[in-house]
């Protein structure tokens, strides 16, 4: 497992320093900061699995930015590492407050770093472990036995589409079965993005608007288990289950995109096509 890392450190030779030493771990991609304005903005939209930051700087110290840091979603648990050469008491305090999980005090031994850094990582990655439990539990809960043909619990290679019954629904019409598949693949990925959108800003309301549009589209096809999780979506996102409705709509992606894929060779090439970013 691929641990990412991240070091914030307005002093060069100290932030030098800790990227060479952190990029000799094994598995671990190291990124680093020299604001902590700027890590923070980066934290948003990722999920770094140690942040090492530095107290003592400019604008935003490391107490300040890990009070901010906490205060996103999803970033409750990250392991933070302050690096510091002030031991007072009472900063200490307040950095445990503000949720520092431990400290490195300057001039710091490098085999006590290595082994606070490995216990951490190592604390991360089971945290992660679980984490991908629970959401594997919850989405077989949710989508039932449609998560078969996600985790590859059903025949191997077993498509989601079935062609032939889906080609007597259209009287066997090749060239209007491939007009629908056309539109199918042009609309689908817009209605995907529509939908992740407004996840993000937890408007259900609109979430259930676009599901319901997109269950129809995918209607048109016998693809039973992608139409059940799109069902899904709809469903919980009607019952404002927020929760519920993105690991719902996490299995339905992954089906709309294979689907997407097994439809592309009776889709005629369409010039004007947006895919999803």
């Amino acid at each position: 497992m691929q641990m990412e890392i991240i070091i914030v450190d307005d002093e060069p030779v100290s932030l030098t320093v800790l990227k060479q030493f952190m990029e000799k771990l094994p598995d671990c991609n190291v990124r680093t900061f020299a604001r902590a304005s700027d890590a923070l903005a980066w934290c948003k939209s990722n999920d770094p699995d140690l942040i090492v930051i530095s107290y003592m700087m400019p604008q935003l110290n490391g107490i300040e930015f890990t009070r901010l840091l906490r205060g996103l979603a999803g970033k409750a648990e990250t392991p933070i590492l302050m690096v510091t050469a002030n031991a007072d008491r009472e900063i200490r305090n307040s950095a445990h407050q503000a949720g520092i999980n431990d400290f490195l005090t300057k001039p710091f031994d490098f085999a006590e770093l290595r082994v606070r850094v490995s216990n951490m990582l190592a604390l991360r990655s089971s945290q992660k472990e679980l984490a991908n439990r629970r959401a594997l539990l919850l989405a077989e809960k949710v989508c039932g036995d449609a998560m078969d043909a996600v985790t590859g619990r059903r025949e191997n290679g077993a498509p989601l589409l079935d062609i032939n019954t889906t080609r007597a629904r259209f009287g066997d019409d090749e060239s209007l079965l491939g007009e629908v598949a056309r539109v199918f693949t042009r609309t689908a990925p817009q209605l995907l993005t529509s939908i992740s959108t407004a996840l993000n800003k937890n408007d259900l309301k609109r979430v259930a608007e676009q599901a319901h549009s997109l269950k129809g589209a995918v209607a048109a096809f016998e693809a039973p288990d992608v139409f059940k999780c799109v069902v899904y979506v709809e469903r919980h996102a009607k019952n404002l289950d927020a929760e519920t409705t993105a690991i719902a709509f996490t299995v339905a992606q992954t089906l709309v995109d294979r689907l997407l894929t097994e439809l592309a060779p009776i889709a005629p090439r369409d010039a004007g096509r947006k895919t999803r970013a």
